[in-house]
């Protein structure tokens, strides 16, 4: 079988008439008869009953429209996307993010991205970690910048690139008596009240992780999705709260402290991209940008 002959199939499908056919494809009618006929020798079966007055698919002919619709459709996706490839003049890119990019340095790279590629639009829906990857299962955003700690079991059906890696930091009151020290052990702040971001996202299974490894639970006293809430609230006095330290360093220093930890407890952000589904002309660009970004900026 030749790709012009599954062109042929469809044309008298769609026509019901071998000249009308061949005009539509601009090809003699000889041509097309012959090479429909050739096809039916090969395969062994009629795809087409003729009549004086009609011509009909087959039943076997109405299954082969089905497969050579695809296959043409496929073909036409394929020269799309490599047209695509050459230009890279328009398309569009749907990103899932956690909602601290601005915190994370990431802005500027998406603005840099815009800049070098005018005509691909882009669409960020931001939400937790665990939501970004069920939306990128569905398919219903083509990757995901989101968060993966050194200790956490990947998704087999999730790759992942990472881009900058980050360490745990807490974060008292200025007035806090910890807040004095370069570097402490986490197990120090065992019986400080905690606030923390909600469950549902990586970066909270990546703090009570910290904390296991310091030998004990924290008692979380307040959760909130924002990080700006946290943040206000142990300025207040409220308690203490374990951020990165990229984040905790865009706060107002005037009223919280950022004490290291002397054991290290690594966050790593990057590119979370599904194993079943294609990336995009557009989406594969926008992940190469982001990865040379990481590389001149040396973002870890």
């Amino acid at each position: 079988m030749e790709l012009h002959q599954f062109e042929y199939v469809l044309a008298v499908e769609k026509h019901r008439h071998f000249s009308r056919a061949a005009e539509a494809i601009s090809i003699s009618q000889s041509a097309l008869s012959q090479q429909i006929r050739k096809l039916e020798e090969e395969l062994g079966i009629v795809l087409f009953e003729r009549t004086t007055r009609s011509i009909q698919p087959t039943p076997a002919g109405v299954e082969f429209v089905q497969y050579a619709k695809r296959i043409i459709g496929e073909v036409e996706r394929v020269k799309q996307a490599m047209q695509a490839h050459r230009t890279l003049e328009r398309g569009k890119v749907t990103i899932g993010a956690v909602p601290i990019l601005g915190y994370l340095g990431l802005t500027p790279a998406i603005a840099g991205f815009r800049k070098s590629y005018p005509g691909i639009d882009l669409e960020i829906r931001e939400a937790t970690s665990d939501h970004l990857l069920q939306w990128l299962h569905a398919g219903d955003i083509d990757l995901a910048l989101t968060t993966f700690s050194l200790h956490h079991d990947t998704d087999e059906h999730i790759h992942f690139l990472p881009l900058l890696e980050d360490q745990l930091v807490l974060v008292t009151s200025h007035y806090h008596p910890l807040a004095q020290r370069k570097k402490i052990d986490l197990s120090e702040a065992a019986g400080e009240p905690f606030l923390a971001i909600k469950a549902s996202h990586f970066m909270r299974n990546i703090c009570e992780h910290a904390c296991e490894e310091a030998g004990f639970t924290p008692t979380v006293i307040v959760e909130s999705s924002q990080v700006e809430t946290i943040c206000g609230l142990v300025e207040e006095g409220m308690g203490v709260a374990l951020f990165t330290h990229r984040v905790a360093k865009c706060f107002p220093r005037s009223r919280i402290a950022v004490v290291r930890l002397k054991k290290p407890f690594t966050k790593i952000t990057g590119i979370a991209l599904s194993r079943n589904h294609l990336l995009t002309p557009a989406a594969n660009a926008f992940c190469r940008f982001l990865q040379e970004w990481q590389k001149e900026h040396e973002w870890h």
